[in-house]
């Protein structure tokens, strides 16, 4: 039985459940995910999100299968690597995620990053090659080409819903200012230390839903322990709403981006935290607030691409800035 959680619709038509379930983890992650995504299941989770660069779609799969829960009733994300962004690499890629998963179709399908890499293979050795320098040179592939091939996917009947993943504003206006079908989703890191105040906003005042990743502010991100900043979870306003609630810091994070207006995908495989994540509450707007206020001045992004994949990826200009 699904979970009580609300539901947004979409700007293609269907309804995604607010709360989903987030399968991006370490090496150990593809024997994890199987297991922890049937616990979901059970607990009544619909959404699910996932990628090819997680390695685990298999699991995911079976998973759904061996719960014997319908498949139209789960909404499942899957996502286009950076390297496959050349058109004619898209519907390959995606027919390679339709067979991980088991599926005749795709629920949404988004670009991972909006950078583009060059092309090694669809192996996964072969899809984050860096060179010397420890950087990933980007190439120069227009968004919107690799975008009209996604389109195709949605006319052909692989696809059912496409969207983007941390795009800016800039580049979502510019995008939809040639697409023939706007993006649904945008998929973003969103949390107290990082509320992206601006971008919900434009969300909502132009139709694109936002999913949030990483929405508890990455506990383990280094800067934290480095600059003596509490962690998200231990800020006194988290805390304060935790007891007032008598929830814990993780679901307060949780349902403050569901009081925001969007999806929240939180990881473990934990079964009695992914029960507990599922749990939906109202919370009352100053609350909300308190929250949003933490990273209002000073936000923080613990997913930088730059770090991750080298000084070429600077997608939001954050490192220009410093220099």
């Amino acid at each position: 039985m699904a979970a009580n959680v609300p539901t947004i619709k979409l700007n293609s038509g269907y309804d995604l459940p607010m709360i989903g379930y987030g399968t991006f983890g370490g090496a150990d992650a593809p024997h994890l995910v199987h297991d922890a995504a049937k616990v979901a299941l059970k607990c009544g989770y619909r959404h699910f999100d996932t990628a090819y660069l997680y390695k685990t779609e298999r699991s995911l799969g079976d998973a759904i299968r061996e719960s014997g829960v319908p498949r139209e009733e789960v909404f499942v994300t899957t996502k286009l690597w950076q390297t496959f962004k050349r058109p004619e690499h898209v519907r390959p890629a995606c027919e390679r995620s339709l067979e991980e998963l088991g599926f005749d179709y795709i629920d949404m399908y988004m670009f991972h990053w909006p950078m583009a890499w060059e092309f090694h293979g669809f192996e996964h050795d072969q899809i984050q090659v860096k060179d010397e320098n420890n950087d990933i040179k980007c190439i120069d592939i227009p968004i919107i080409d690799t975008w009209r091939e996604m389109e195709k996917l949605v006319k052909d009947g692989l696809v059912r819903s496409i969207g983007v993943s941390n795009f800016t504003i800039e580049m979502l206006e510019e995008l939809i200012s040639k697409a023939e079908i706007p993006p649904a989703m945008n998929q973003i890191e969103i949390h107290p230390s990082l509320p992206q105040e601006e971008m919900v906003n434009w969300g909502k005042k132009n139709n694109v839903a936002l999913t949030a990743y990483s929405p508890l502010g990455n506990p383990g991100f280094s800067w934290f322990a480095a600059t003596g900043h509490s962690k998200t979870l231990e800020e006194p306003a988290v805390l304060k709403a935790a007891e007032k609630y008598g929830k814990t810091p993780v679901q307060v994070l949780i349902n403050w981006g569901v009081a925001r207006g969007y999806c929240v995908i939180p990881k473990s495989v934990t079964p009695s935290r992914i029960e507990a994540n599922i749990e939906y509450f109202k919370m009352d707007p100053v609350d909300v607030e308190e929250i949003t206020k933490i990273g209002r001045e000073s936000p923080v992004r613990t997913c930088d691409p730059v770090l991750m994949f080298g000084p070429s990826n600077d997608v939001f200009g954050e490192h220009k800035k410093k220099d």
